[in-house]
């Protein structure tokens, strides 16, 4: 896989010749966009987070904290600083069979802007099915609030609390898997394959405070095979909850600190810091 920097503006993964995505970290609201399965062909949409709380702004990008790819992954990683908290974002790629691919998104969400911030809505969203909605909605649930993880344009229905939320696009598959130590797992689903755990907005995040998200996203081919939807889920939670391959590929030096070591399992996510930085406190 590759990994090729615009410096100051976006990353590039690509395997063999075809671009997965390209990820804009030099946007008001970073994201994924471009995405494609293996075979190349478009999935309609994008990836993007934003702060789980009213009016989040725009991030400003500070700093490239890591850049490396090898033959099966490709890791981004970098600082941005939106106006109430400092976020620290990681978002490994990798091969999953001849198919199929998967993002794992991690990040840190510190809040700095001094006073108490009420955690609201989704952050996560992603791209939007035709289809009905793949996992049902409760009528006993609570209306939800905009997500933070935000999958853009792929407009799933809002869903009951579940693990796991998937979509069928005109281009392929997408099904993105909340991690299971996650806050308020599991979530409700808002429109767009956007995991919302905090509808009910009693939970607040404390000055100086840092609290963590990780999500892993899963894009095969079209299929109209059900069956398929909890074979896909099963990978994304395999990578959430094991070691992704450990070997790393050479590292783009153009606008990152050195790195530290690199962790993978959840618990260990607060400390993935990069060499000379202070990782953040839980």
């Amino acid at each position: 896989m590759r990994a090729a920097l615009t410096a100051g503006r976006s990353v590039t993964v690509t395997s063999g010749d075809t671009t997965l995505f390209r990820y804009d970290f030099g946007a008001p609201v970073p994201h994924a966009a471009e995405l494609r399965t293996r075979a190349g062909v478009t999935v309609p949409g994008t990836i993007a987070w934003s702060p789980p709380h009213d009016d989040p702004g725009a991030a400003a990008h500070r700093i490239l904290t890591e850049l490396s790819a090898t033959a099966t992954t490709a890791t981004i990683a970098h600082r941005l600083r939106w106006p109430a908290v400092d976020e620290w974002r990681s978002l490994t790629t990798s091969l999953t069979g001849d198919d199929t691919w998967l993002l794992l998104f991690e990040n840190t969400v510190t809040n700095v802007c001094g006073r108490a911030l009420p955690l609201a809505g989704p952050s996560l969203t992603g791209p939007s099915p035709t289809d009905p909605p793949l996992t049902g909605p409760s009528p006993t649930d609570p209306p939800l609030t905009d997500p933070s993880l935000i999958l853009g344009a792929i407009a799933a229905p809002s869903a009951a609390r579940a693990e796991w939320q998937a979509a069928r696009l005109a281009g392929g598959t997408v099904v993105v898997v909340d991690d299971s130590a996650n806050l308020a797992h599991p979530p409700h689903w808002s429109a767009g394959l956007s995991p919302a755990p905090f509808g009910s907005g009693k939970l607040t995040l404390a000055t100086d405070q840092t609290i963590a998200f990780r999500y892993a996203v899963i894009i095969a081919p079209a299929s109209h095979d059900a069956r398929l939807l909890p074979v896909l889920a099963a990978l994304g939670r395999d990578a959430l909850a094991g070691t992704l391959p450990a070997g790393r590929g050479r590292i783009c030096h153009g606008e990152h600190a050195s790195r530290g070591p690199i962790h993978r399992t959840r618990t260990r996510v607060l400390t993935r810091q990069c060499i000379g930085g202070t990782p953040p406190v839980a």
